[in-house]
């Protein structure tokens, strides 16, 4: 039977072997097929690319050409624009001028051309005399206008006047006359290289360059052009000697500017190929012209076709780069698998971490929920016996209490997974926090009958720049932990150092955290910071927490740039080290050396003496409370009436700020606004109430009494023109402290 098992044995890894082999083969057989087809769509790519590029470029040569053209025909525009407002001005200059004779005329003519630097200006009378600073001529052609057609200014082309090619500008004239013929026209006239040269119509490398021409093909404004001689026609030249292509011609190029159509012509001369672009110049019937030559645009060609070359290239290599790639990849697989196996297997005990701390939590928040529960329904059964419902009413207070405590680390820890932990560097004062903390854990100790001390005598200084919310966060959740891990008659102590090695305006700063509790095994503690970590339920310890107390301190320190370790062992409690490099505040006084300031003595040490209460009195004041839940508006309107108050309620945001508008300055005092309620919300409720015209109404006190706890929460109540933030629950003695100083 054995070596019938193992002859089954060798058959199947045989098998697998030649399954294995068959895929190699049918693998590197695809390899090649696609090899082929890369090539073969890499030449096709690359031909098809070369003759489209071509096209691609004409295209994009059109458009430049029209847009060049359609500069040079906007500046020719407003070039005779220009000219013609010079010449308006000065015919407004002959209305004012005593014109007595033909002598005066022409001194009046000669001052306005030169002051005007016109090249040429003359007068036209109704019979088409033409009156210049020399004297008078018969008018030629280019000065008979028609009285009823010549109502604008009408632009023309003139060779007959001295040497000079002029441009000339003519506008109509009324209301003055010369020997009794009406003058009708004031013409001036421009040197066409002058108006080339304004334009800058010619470029220097011979290539492209642009014209003025008439629709019969004459020069108005010609620039020099090694392929095109002077005094020639520019249609009598292209259709004896150029070829034309790209499906223009010189017959439709005609046709265009009859039509006073935009147009591209190409055409080979001389053996160069020019792309000539013309378009209409307005209040003319002349085009202006942008020619190029080819060879500017075959040199980008040129570029685009080695680009092309040289990237299908590079693209050949690396497709055969990737499917070598592929092949090492399909060899490697099973170090793949192997691999995604490691990794399920840590995602699974990762899931299984989050599982237990469910678990955990389940436990915990159900613990307190069925003292609050169970306490609730002993009080309203023993309701008459008020001693035992006191007694109740304090045990679901503290289990309210622990279970706000499991909701904030929870919430924070989802804060600090979330990116949302941001801290706020501000004054602080190491000696102050030390001071603050023993006030929070005294009491808590001494209910313990633990043994407190608190120790910075070797602390150089203590005025830094630091999160001291977060600092006191920290060390909080440390002395927390050892109060709870540290059986009556145990020993606390918190030590601040300051060491060298700091650079200018910066302190290394040791906090030490000591404790001769249970401590820890060495495997927990090597997780100890690890989110959702617990080294026994609480089932098992008797102990609640939720292992994120540890995490949070974790992360607070590391968003410090500092560092925390534990050193520890079962049975002889915990020391956790802290070490920060914190920037000194300039000009602070340096601490106490080591016989300790007054300031720095007496940690650890409560005054026991009783301290006599002095509540303040509130009765008279008027409270508009803004709650849109019935039931926490009613607990807050019983607490605030029991201090003496006289509290108006309003479901939202919108109820107050028509409450508030109403009433008159004074009437009320302060107003607790809730953040979260319909109509409007407490903030733009807020910004409202700071935005009426009435600023007695707008200056009302504002608080925020919200269950948005987090410090982003409080800067934006701020932000939106409260004064102050108070978290739900409420704690009744801040509620209090707060509302006397607002009211003080």
């Amino acid at each position: 039977m054995a070596d019938i098992n193992k002859k089954k044995e060798t058959g199947q890894k045989e098998n697998e072997e030649e399954q294995e082999k068959g895929r190699g083969v049918r693998f590197i057989t695809a390899l090649c097929i696609l090899l082929v087809v890369v090539n073969f769509s890499t030449w096709w790519l690359l031909k098809s690319s070369q003759e489209t590029t071509e096209d691609a470029v004409y295209g994009v040569s059109s458009l430049y050409l029209e847009e060049l053209t359609m500069q040079k025909a906007n500046q020719f525009t407003d070039t005779m624009k220009s000219e013609i407002r010079q010449l308006l001005v000065t015919i407004h200059a002959l209305r004012e001028s005593d014109l007595a004779d033909q002598k005066s005329m022409q001194s009046f003519i000669g001052q306005m051309k030169n002051n005007n630097d016109f090249d040429f200006f003359a007068l036209i009378d109704e019979h088409g005399t033409v009156y210049t600073e020399n004297g008078s001529f018969p008018g030629i052609s280019k000065f008979q206008f028609p009285e009823r057609d010549f109502a604008e200014p009408a632009v023309s082309f003139d060779q007959s006047i001295g040497n000079e090619n002029l441009v000339l500008l003519t506008v109509p004239l009324e209301g003055r006359s010369l020997d009794g013929s009406g003058l009708i026209a004031a013409s001036v006239g421009i040197d066409a290289d002058t108006v080339s040269d304004r334009l800058a119509l010619s470029q220097s490398d011979g290539r492209s360059f642009s014209n003025v021409i008439m629709a019969d093909g004459s020069y108005v404004i010609r620039t020099y052009h090694m392929h095109m001689p002077e005094n020639t026609n520019l249609f009598s030249l292209l259709e004896r000697d150029a070829e034309f292509t790209n499906g223009t011609s010189a017959k439709g190029w005609k046709e265009d500017m009859k039509a006073g159509k935009p147009g591209m012509a190409v055409y080979e001369l001389q053996d160069v190929l020019h792309y000539t672009y013309y378009k209409p110049i307005e209040g003319t019937d002349w085009f202006i012209t942008t020619t190029l030559h080819y060879d500017l645009i075959s040199r980008n060609v040129d570029v685009i076709r080695t680009t092309l070359t040289r990237n299908s290239t590079i693209q050949l290599i690396l497709i055969l780069f990737v499917l070598c790639a592929l092949f090492a990849v399909y060899l490697s697989m099973q170090k793949w698998n192997q691999r995604l196996h490691f990794e399920k297997l840590q995602a699974e005990e990762g899931s299984k971490a989050k599982s237990a701390f469910l678990s955990n939590m389940s436990h915990d928040i159900r613990t307190p929920m069925n003292a609050i529960i169970g306490f609730t329904n002993l009080a309203v059964k023993h309701a008459e016996d008020a001693e035992r419902t006191r007694n109740y009413l304090n045990k679901i207070l503290a289990s309210g209490n622990h279970l706000l405590a499991l909701i904030n680390d929870v919430l924070e820890m989802s804060r600090i997974e979330s990116g949302k932990l941001h801290l706020e560097e501000t004054e602080c004062d190491l000696l102050e926090v030390l001071d603050g903390l023993n006030s929070m854990i005294f009491g808590q100790a001494q209910d313990k009958q633990l043994e407190l001390a608190m120790d910075a005598v070797h602390l150089a200084h203590a005025e830094v720049y630091c999160d001291k919310l977060r600092l006191n966060q920290m060390l909080l959740n440390l002395l927390g932990n050892s109060i709870k891990f540290t059986p009556a008659g145990g020993k606390i102590s918190v030590l601040i150092e300051e060491t060298g090695g700091a650079p200018e305006g910066f302190g290394s700063y040791v906090i030490r955290v000591k404790d001769n509790g249970i401590g820890m095994s060495p495997e927990f503690a090597a997780k100890v910071f690890t989110p959702f970590e617990r080294e026994k339920t609480s089932t098992v310890s008797g102990i609640q927490g939720t292992g994120l107390g540890m995490a949070i301190t974790k992360n607070i320190v590391d968003r410090m740039n500092g560092t925390i370790e534990v050193v520890t062992a079962p049975g002889q409690g915990c020391e956790f080290v802290i070490r920060l490099r914190l920037r000194l505040r300039e000009g602070a006084a340096q601490a106490a050396g080591a016989g300790g300031s007054e300031k720095q003595r007496g940690f650890g040490q409560q005054d026991t003496a009783e301290i006599p209460e002095n509540k303040p009195e509130f009765s008279g004041r008027r409270i508009l409370l803004a709650e849109d839940n019935d039931l926490n508006r009613e607990i807050a309107a019983e607490i605030l009436e029991e201090a003496g108050f006289e509290i108006e309620e309003a479901e939202d945001g919108g109820a107050a700020l028509e409450k508030v508008r109403a009433s008159e300055p004074g009437y009320y005092d302060l107003i607790l606004m809730d953040i979260q309620m319909p109509v409007m919300d407490g903030y733009e409720a807020s910004r409202a109430i700071r935005s009426l015209e009435n600023r007695e109404l707008a200056g009302i006190p504002i608080i925020a009494m919200t269950a948005n706890a987090f410090e982003e929460d409080r800067k934006a109540a701020l932000e939106a023109g409260m004064d102050g933030h108070l978290a739900k629950p409420l704690d009744l003695d801040m509620l209090f402290a707060v509302l006397e100083k607002m009211l003080r």
